[in-house]
């Protein structure tokens, strides 16, 4: 893909963060945008944003956890635009998890965060996949993953980090047997950084679904990122922070070069990482990464 003018792109997890910033810099491309988002009025007020800066975008209610919701995004898309070249499968939460041991967080917890970290990936995969292959035209799926997770394994968020790790081998896998098939429709996968990246990640709570409700209240709760700053700084540390349109950006510059990984360099990762492979290969019990 050597330009995104005239491309259809979706965008889960579009009315704010990265996914908002994403839509943003591809509509300023030329492409067609639909942000997809379960928060109605997050939407509006996005797609309202946008348009006083003279950038349009389509906008549309979905719920990443439902497949009749990702079906009814995808019957849209091509309604309004006729086709679809670009899928970011960016939908994500972060369940309060930090105050609990692995074995006290309640199953709650772990539905939720499965049914939109993996959930709405099967789910986008299982939809848009096979539309990409029938259009027999230039398209990308784009999965966001994390390094926590998708690389190393922060012991004090397992459920976002199983979540992570498992969309990063199942990112892997739709990659090899699209790319077996010789197929038109290729594979990304997106680790915004290089640093903590300043979103509403933090307050997830708030899409929090009626049937899952929170039974145990956390003994602390982060829920900005100006939270998180100043934890970190009682820590006497500074937290590094990367902007969305930074994401943006450097993912669309990413796409445009084919690359599959769309991972910024950040040497204190590359360097947990390294030290994680170097205890598999040596069979060497694991040390815990540094988490700042």
């Amino acid at each position: 893909m050597k330009t995104f003018r005239d491309k259809v792109a979706v965008v889960t997890g579009g009315a704010s963060g990265v996914g908002l910033a994403i839509g943003k810099k591809l509509s300023l491309e030329g492409a067609k945008v639909m942000l997809a988002d379960i928060e109605q009025e997050a939407l509006d007020n996005s797609r309202d944003k946008l348009q006083s800066d003279g950038i349009e975008v389509a906008i549309k209610k979905t719920d990443v956890t439902d497949i009749d919701s990702l079906k009814e995004l995808a019957s849209e898309t091509k309604k309004l635009f006729g086709k679809v070249n670009l899928l970011f499968n960016n939908a994500g939460v972060a369940p309060q998890e930090a105050s609990f041991n692995l074995w006290d967080l309640s199953l709650n917890d772990w539905k939720w965060g499965l049914r939109v970290n993996l959930w709405g990936v099967i789910h986008g995969i299982k939809v848009f996949v096979p539309i990409m292959l029938d259009q027999n035209e230039e398209a990308r799926i784009i999965n966001t993953t994390s390094g926590n997770g998708g690389l190393i394994t922060y012991p004090s968020t397992p459920i976002y980090a199983t979540s992570k790790a498992a969309v990063t081998r199942i990112t892997e896998a739709l990659y090899f047997q699209l790319q077996a098939l010789e197929s038109n429709v290729k594979v990304s996968i997106l680790f915004p950084g290089p640093h903590t990246v300043e979103t509403d990640l933090f307050s997830s709570n708030r899409n929090r679904p009626e049937d899952l409700p929170q039974e145990k209240e956390p003994s602390f709760k982060i829920e900005t990122i100006e939270a998180m700053k100043e934890m970190v700084q009682a820590m006497g540390k500074d937290l590094k922070t990367t902007k969305p349109d930074e994401v943006a950006e450097f993912c669309l510059e990413g796409i445009l070069k084919d690359n599959y990984w769309l991972l910024p360099q950040n040497q204190d990762s590359e360097t947990a990482y390294k030290a994680y492979v170097q205890s598999v290969l040596k069979k060497e019990n694991p040390s815990p990464p540094e988490i700042l």
